[in-house]
C-alpha cells in the first residue's frame, strides 16, 4: 500500500489495495502522481455516515482513496484538493516501510 502524507505527517490519501512488491507500489504511486489531478473526484458518504472521496481515471480506474472518513463534506472535499494538488508534486520515498511511507507533497 502506498500513502500521500502532508507536512505534517497526516495521511492524506492512500491506495485503494495492496500490492504483491514495494516495486509495484511505486509504480502506482507514480501513476497516480501522474493522473490523479485530472482524475474524476467521488464525494459520499460511507456505511457509518461519513464522507469519504476517491479519484478514478478513465483509463486506469480506481486511483485513490480517502485515508479515512469525514463528519463534513467540506471537509472531505477540502482534503481531495489537498490531495490533487499534493499528488502533483509528489516526492516518491524509496526508503520502503519507514513508517509506511511511499510519497509526499513536494515543499521546497
Amino acid at each position: 500500500m502506498w500513502r500521500l502524507v502532508g507536512p505534517n505527517n497526516r495521511v492524506i490519501g492512500v491506495s485503494p489495495g495492496s500490492f504483491d512488491t514495494p516495486d509495484a507500489a511505486v509504480e502506482a504511486a507514480q501513476r497516480v502522481r501522474d493522473r490523479a489531478a485530472g482524475g474524476a473526484v467521488t464525494v459520499q458518504l460511507d456505511d457509518r455516515r461519513r464522507w469519504c472521496w476517491s479519484v478514478t481515471d478513465d483509463e486506469l480506474g480506481l486511483l485513490a482513496v480517502s485515508a479515512h472518513g469525514y463528519e463534513r463534506r467540506a471537509t472531505c472535499e477540502t482534503a481531495v484538493q489537498r490531495f490533487t494538488e499534493g499528488a502533483a508534486t509528489a516526492r516518491i520515498d524509496h526508503a520502503i516501510g519507514r513508517r509506511g511511507r511511499f510519497w509526499r507533497p513536494d515543499t521546497g
